[in-house]
């Protein structure tokens, strides 16, 4: 059977989509649409999270009911949340997304410069680092009592601006030597605060400790600057970068042994975390076994009903927090971010025949988990952002849980694609 990878249609790609999700699913629930359909009223609620400057609000959850209110900007779930529009072929609204990001790293540029001149950081450091909530209309800093810390920020943008890059887009703006000044200056910010050897907060924002998924993503986005060959499998042609940002080999290597020594454990306190799946992907910065290492150790022990649960004894939304083992919120995002990782060994045996085992073994545990998302997303095809007590929160969908589903629907389709032509 032949699979056709589904792109979204361009009215679909405006600033808000022109059918209203309810219209889509005409009286039907989400999980009776047939697979291209899915995809299509997925991408809609993730779109009504997106604002009118290429932003996404993590959720839109105002506070109203208790807790931290999510109607407002993550960086890092904003460029995690833009993702899908690669996936479905709407790459002007991913460069924008990350124009975004680069327009809050020079507005709050003075904390970069600065701190590139200072030691590490521990606490909240409220004054000194970039905030990682920002009000989505004023870019203005929310919050101060907050793990402001967060390395993986940074690696994620210098990893997705240099793949973006390397596939021939222009996502940065017309003043190139201002921003090729602000990336090295990253650079410098990240030399200078230790990323190496020093602990940040992390994808969850805790901490401070050493955390391999942090460590991971600041040597993923530096390797793909470093331009040495290690992501070159991933494009068609070769568009050098390594002169516009360089990045000594030393650093490569500070960070590989970091990695090294860390693995297969997240950090100290955590042998196994979800967020270890991003080493994977969006990635890929570990070796073939390392993967395969990370993915057995997070189904044994993270696995669970309603969705993958971020590490064991996690107080948040704990549904007993006097007894936390075995009563921790479980992320639908989880089995996303399990879904696509399995598709990409797939694709990645199917490029390099690298990994172990046939592809088809791992499309079959990637089909799975996106089953198993589908049946706790809601009748209406929203992915809560976890459930506590078998109940989802407020945070319903969470923009970046939304985004991966979009991802992990397409990179199967892109996956059995591959298989229809060998």
């Amino acid at each position: 059977m032949r699979y056709h990878v589904p792109m979204i249609p361009l009215d679909l790609k405006r600033e808000r989509p022109v059918l209203k999700v309810k219209e889509a699913l005409r009286g039907r629930s989400f999980s009776e649409l047939p697979e291209n359909e899915k995809l299509l009223v997925a991408y809609r609620h993730l779109e009504e999270l997106r604002q009118i400057n290429g932003g996404y609000v993590a959720s839109d959850y105002c506070g109203d009911k208790g807790g931290d209110r999510y109607n407002v900007f993550w960086l890092r779930d904003i460029m995690y949340a833009t993702y899908a529009n690669e996936y479905v072929g709407a790459y002007d609204k991913l460069i924008e997304s990350y124009r975004l990001i680069i327009r809050i790293f020079q507005k709050y540029r003075h904390k970069i410069t600065s701190g590139a001149r200072k030691r590490h950081y521990l606490g909240s450091c409220a004054t000194e680092a970039i905030h990682a909530r920002i009000h989505p209309v004023t870019l203005e800093e929310i919050t101060s009592e907050w793990g402001h810390h967060q390395l993986d920020i940074f690696g994620l943008f210098l990893y997705k601006t240099g793949d973006l890059i390397k596939k021939g887009h222009n996502v940065i703006p017309t003043d190139q030597t201002e921003i090729q000044i602000l990336l090295r200056d990253i650079v410098l910010y990240l030399t200078t605060v230790r990323w190496h050897s020093d602990p940040d907060f992390g994808v969850w924002e805790e901490g401070p400790e050493q955390h391999a998924s942090s460590i991971g993503a600041v040597l993923a986005g530096l390797t793909m600057w470093h331009d040495d060959g290690y992501y070159h499998y991933k494009y068609k042609s070769h568009i050098p970068i390594h002169h516009y940002l360089p990045v000594p080999q030393e650093f490569i290597e500070q960070g590989r042994s970091t990695l090294e020594r860390l693995l297969p454990s997240e950090s100290a306190s955590r042998p196994v975390d979800l967020a270890q799946l991003s080493l994977i992907w969006p990635y890929y910065i570990i070796s073939d076994s390392q993967a395969l290492q990370v993915i057995a150790s997070v189904e044994k022990d993270l696995v669970r009903k309603n969705g993958v649960i971020r590490y064991a004894g996690d107080l948040y939304y704990n549904s007993d927090r006097t007894s936390p083992l075995g009563n921790e919120a479980e992320w639908p995002l989880g089995f996303a971010w399990l879904s696509i990782v399995y598709s990409q060994l797939a694709i990645k045996a199917l490029k390099t025949g690298a990994i172990f085992g046939p592809p088809i073994e791992y499309i079959v545990r990637a089909e799975q988990y996106l089953k198993r998302l589908e049946q706790v997303m809601t009748a209406e095809g929203l992915v809560p952002e976890l459930y506590t007590a078998g109940r989802p929160n407020y945070n319903v969908p969470l923009a970046w849980a939304q985004s991966f589903y979009v991802v992990a629907r397409q990179n199967l389709n892109r996956v059995r694609e591959k298989m229809g032509h060998r």
